[in-house]
This record gives structure tokens, sequence and C-alpha cells, in this order.
């Protein structure tokens, strides 16, 4: 919804696209974006729409604005719609809160860690950490809704269990992580090792918790016991391209926003037509047995990774079908720690993933 922000964090992939200006999304847009998609392609008559930015709220009166008009479209085509919204957190005020419960949004704000560890990558404009302005912000939503923590990982020695207690103390209720590909930022395998030790402490830490009937809610985790539970098996590393799309302010479409401002990876445009046969031939490439130059397919993770991060793929090697090393090792990590909580729990003990 608009491509501006207010921090300048030290990994912004925006700002390495250079995205980051002041283009807004404006209504006229934003209905024929959704009009199209809803006109164009078989759906379900439950879709989620996901405000982003840059900082979305910087481009608040749309989204307020955008809500009549959904409920004009869900009326004449019979669809409902569910809201999410990823946001720094830092322009929350009691208005925007009221607005975000009533609607009944999901909502991810973006922290890294402890106050000294996020301070240092995520900063206002003007020098200062933006981290007790987030904090005191999230105790005034949490008093209404579930708040998931955004946390990208940036120093791989972070106590997980220290970090996830901090958050849910201030007002968080689920924590779901990622770690950054940039050159900025070097990451040895004794880094890797050291994160694999945490997360195992973590996962004890999970085992324990759920035999006092708590669920500990790391999304990345449950989403794997989920997948391993019920069978599911990845072909591709996410839905982007497949049922998600990402829309420019511009009414351009892409298949990852990510990838926004990157005229290779532009698939068309709302206000005319998306290719499909691009779309098509991208997805084709991408299937995880033909990733990595045939590294993903005798890889023991393939159906449960489905293949690297198709942005940390381009970011680190500058072809998307290739994988990162990176985020590869980063999530085996783990889907590792996933495997050993399934395996340690008993059959009762696994209702929780029904």
């Amino acid at each position: 919804v608009t491509n501006q922000c207010n921090l300048a964090c030290s990994y912004c992939y925006e700002r390495v696209n250079n995205v980051h200006n002041s283009k807004k999304l404006d209504i006229k847009t934003f209905k024929t974006t959704v009009l199209y998609f809803i006109e164009n392609f078989v759906h379900q008559n439950v879709i989620n729409i996901g405000f982003f930015g840059g900082e979305p709220l910087l481009n608040f009166p749309l989204i307020k604005e955008s809500i009549n008009v959904l409920n004009e479209i869900s009326s004449n085509y019979n669809v409902i719609f569910n809201y999410c919204i990823t946001t720094n957190g830092t322009l929350l005020n009691d208005e925007i809160i009221d607005f975000l419960t009533s609607h009944n949004f999901n909502i991810g704000i973006s922290i890294d860690g402890t106050e000294t560890l996020h301070d240092l990558h995520r900063k206002f404009l003007d020098g200062r950490g933006s981290y007790r302005t987030i904090i005191g912000n999230v105790a005034k939503l949490a008093k209404y809704c579930n708040i998931t923590a955004q946390i990208t990982i940036t120093d791989y020695k972070i106590d997980l269990i220290e970090l996830y207690q901090e958050l849910e103390n201030n007002g968080f209720s689920a924590i779901k992580t990622e770690c950054v590909v940039s050159p900025k930022f070097k990451n040895s395998s004794d880094d890797l090792q050291r994160f694999s030790e945490n997360l195992q402490l973590f996962a004890d830490y999970f085992i324990s918790n759920l035999r006092k009937k708590r669920i500990i809610k790391y999304i990345d985790l449950l989403g794997v016991l989920k997948n391993l539970h019920f069978g599911s098996s990845r072909f591709l590393p996410c839905n982007t391209g497949f049922n998600k799309y990402s829309v420019a302010t511009d009414g351009s479409i892409y298949f990852c926003q990510r990838f926004m401002d990157l005229p290779e990876f532009k698939w068309g445009n709302a206000m005319k037509e998306l290719d499909l046969k691009k779309r098509d031939q991208f997805l084709k490439r991408h299937i995880v047995t033909m990733r990595g130059l045939g590294r993903c397919k005798d890889c023991w993770a393939q159906r449960v990774c489905g293949g690297t991060c198709y942005h940390a793929s381009y970011v680190e090697t500058g072809i998307t079908e290739r994988i990162s090393e990176l985020y590869c090792g980063f999530r085996k990590v783990i889907y590792e720690k996933a495997l050993y909580i399934y395996s340690s729990l008993q059959n009762e003990e696994k209702n929780f993933l029904g």
C-alpha cells in the first residue's frame, strides 16, 4: 500500500531494490486489482487480503477506505475477506488499534529480539532505536487481540527461550523467525551450529511445556509438525505465484513483494492482465526436485521444505532456481528440531496438531 517507511533497517530489501520511495496505492487501483483477481481466477469464498509496505500504516487512510470497498465487493460476489497486516508497530495509536481490532485483522509486528539487538538493526530515520516505542504500543494492542512477533534472526547466538519469554511477557502471543540473507551479514558454520544448539534447547522447552498442556507458539515449528502429522508434501517453498500474489502501488503484479521494482519479475498489471504463461513457466522451473542444480532432488528435507526462499536464492546467487546455502542451513535446523519434537511425543500428545 506504500513504499514509504519511517525506519531504516540494516537489512531492508526494499532499499536494495530501490523500491523505497514516496509512491502510495490509491483506492481506484486497489479496487481494480481485487476485482481483477476475483473475476479472472477460480477461488474459494474466503479470500485473504494482506496489507504490506514499506510501512503500511503510513497509508492508513487507504487501508480504512479499502475495507468499505471490500464490504461492497463481498456483497456483490458472495465472498468473505480476511485481513492481515505486517507492520513495524511504531505508528499504532488508539484510532488504528480500534480499527484493526474491530475488523479482526491478523497482526504481525516486526521485532528482532531483545532491546539491544533490535535497536542495532531497526532504527528510526534519525538513528534512534525503535524497540521501546514498539513494546509500548504492543502493550496497548495486546489487550484486544493476538499478535505475532515477526523475528529476523541477525545473531545466531541468541537465546531463543529467553527471547520467546521476553516477547510473551510483553504481549506477543506467537513468534515466527526468518534469517537474513545479505552480503552485509556473514554467518559461518559455527554460527549455524550455535543456532542449532539453541534451538535444541528450545525444542526441549517446547516438549516440556506441551506435557504441561501448554503450547509454545513458535509458528515455524508448529507448521512443520502439522505437515509431518498430516502427511503434507511441499513441491514449492511457499504459495506465492500459486495462490498468492503481490501487487505494487501502481497495480503491477509480482509473485512476491520482495521482488517489487525488479522488471524481470513483473508478471503483469491488474489494469490489463497477468501473464499466465510467464507464471506457469516460473512455477515449473522451481519445483523442488529441479532446484539447486539437482541438489534438492536428493535432499532428505525436500518435501518438508519445498526449496529455499526465492528471494534468498536470488540475493545469494543471483538466480532464483539455485539454493541459498545460508537459508537452506537455517531452515534445515528447524526441520531437524521439528522431527525431534514429533518423534519424542506420544500419540496422545500429538492431539494438539488436530
